[in-house]
């Protein structure tokens, strides 16, 4: 639809298998147009993100941790589960990225990898971009 608006494509859809079309300087008309996905009236359907609901994290608990710790990560717009990309912990040169539990929406586990004591970030990272929490890393 987005592309369509771009050009600016009248497109208006009375049923799953035909779309009519107003394509300005060419008028109104039956035109042929390809399946993308598959045979038929089948479309193969990429994840829908929102690129305006940037991420934002809220509480990491617990605080402080330790390496092997499973944490929570609380938060607003981590998206859906296929447009939520990673976590992370470090900085930006030096972020160790790690495997995460997608729970929801707002919530995010993962676990505490092995890196020095002091403070470090939490990142996540969505379609829409990242956010970083400040955290505590006791020694084990």
């Amino acid at each position: 639809m987005i592309l369509g608006m771009a050009l600016g494509l009248a497109v208006g859809f009375d049923s799953t298998a035909s779309a009519d079309v107003t394509i300005p300087g060419m008028g109104s008309g039956a035109y042929d147009v390809p399946s993308v996905g598959g045979p038929g009236d089948s479309v193969d359907k990429a994840p829908v993100c929102d690129m305006r609901a940037r991420p934002k994290i809220t509480k990491v608990e617990p605080d402080p941790m330790k390496p092997g710790d499973k944490i929570t990560i609380k938060g607003e717009n981590f998206g859906t589960k296929e447009c939520f990309h990673g976590v992370s912990f470090g900085g930006v040169a030096d972020s160790t990225k790690i495997s995460f539990n997608y729970v929801n929406e707002t919530t995010v586990e993962a676990t505490v990898p092995a890196t020095k004591p002091g403070l470090s970030r939490v990142n996540v990272v969505t379609t829409a971009g990242s956010s970083q929490y400040i955290v505590l890393i006791q020694a084990q």
